[in-house]
């Protein structure tokens, strides 16, 4: 059975790469709305995002951080999958955003 892991980098590397990787998924989501949202929501989703990033960040990456090598080697896929699942809520998010409150805009 094939997984998702960072086994080309060396282990010490696999806690920050996925942090870099839910920190930019998620920044690029915001970025997307920013470019098509009035300030106002703009603003409240900007707060979502974060607030999500860092539900994510304390719930399921964090603990991933204090984790000796033999218990890193055993959870390799969730330092590629947390991160995607924190990246891909976030970006449906802004896709339900942006057309929800499109559509509700007075024409």
């Amino acid at each position: 059975m094939n997984a998702l892991s960072l086994f080309f980098l060396p282990v010490a590397l696999w806690w920050p790469v996925a942090v870099a990787l839910a920190t930019a998924l998620v920044l690029a989501a915001v970025l997307w709305a920013r470019k098509r949202l009035a300030p106002p929501p703009a603003l409240i989703f900007y707060a979502f995002a974060l607030l999500w990033w860092l539900f994510g960040f304390f719930l399921a990456l964090w603990p991933l951080q204090g984790l000796d090598a033999f218990a890193q080697w055993a959870r390799a896929s969730s330092y590629v999958t947390v991160p995607l699942w924190i990246g891909g809520i976030a970006w449906a998010a802004a896709l339900l955003a942006v057309r929800l409150l499109r559509a509700a805009r007075p024409s």
